[in-house]
């Protein structure tokens, strides 16, 4: 006698329902996507920040900096003076390039004499191209010096997330420590945070590639 009551929506109100379901969908996913570029810059800050805690009294045995953008192998060359028992490792060179020419072109020039000194080493790669290949040769010199167990990696903040991810996956059982150093960006003009853009859609490709489809080489453009 006393049945269940059902309220049947109009087809106004159920497109009412629908249009402001899709657009909390929408302003959720671009706070989403908003809140994970900001945290990119701030990651790095955090790596940052663990890098500085470990060798705050002690050097790190090799430096290896991943090239691609300015400030990079100037910052690096400025730790290898406060460090200068650490090896340096510059992943990405130009073929044109030696030690001596990135010296001239990349170090501050109190940094120079430094790196000049005998018994400091600087070794180039002039086969990577994009940030998988940083790393496979960054491995292959770490294989040629076994005595290297701590390893601080620079580049640019907005790099940072993306070269862990692809070390954390292809190098989980390492016996070596990784640690990352970065040089910061403003964000200021247009470029910057292009790329920072650009990067963010990197590292959800690569985050893609490694961990849904297994894949074991990261192609970049």
């Amino acid at each position: 006698m006393f049945g269940r009551k059902y309220t049947f929506e109009s087809k106004t109100t159920r497109l009412r329902r629908l249009l402001l379901s899709g657009v909390f969908l929408a302003c959720l996913t671009i706070a989403l996507l908003v809140s994970f570029i900001v945290y990119i810059p701030i990651y790095a800050k955090m790596q940052k920040g663990r890098a500085d805690g470990a060798f705050y009294q002690k050097s790190p045995d090799a430096i290896a900096v991943f090239t691609g953008d300015k400030g990079r192998i100037a910052y690096a060359m400025d730790l290898l003076k406060k460090n200068p028992t650490s090896k340096l490792f510059i992943s990405g060179v130009h073929t044109a390039n030696s030690v001596q020419t990135l010296i001239n072109k990349q170090s501050n020039d109190s940094a120079a004499p430094e790196i000049n000194e005998p018994g400091v080493q600087v070794d180039l790669d002039y086969e990577s191209k994009n940030t998988f290949e940083n790393v496979r040769e960054t491995v292959s010199y770490l294989k040629a010096n076994p005595e290297i167990q701590q390893v601080l990696i620079i580049s640019s903040d907005y790099h940072i997330m993306r070269i862990k991810l692809i070390i954390s996956h292809f190098l989980s059982d390492s016996k070596q420590q990784f640690y990352f150093d970065s040089v910061p960006n403003t964000y200021t003009t247009w470029k910057d945070t292009k790329k920072l853009l650009k990067e963010a859609m990197k590292i959800v490709r690569t985050f893609i590639q490694l961990k849904i489809f297994r894949e074991d080489i990261v192609l970049e453009d």
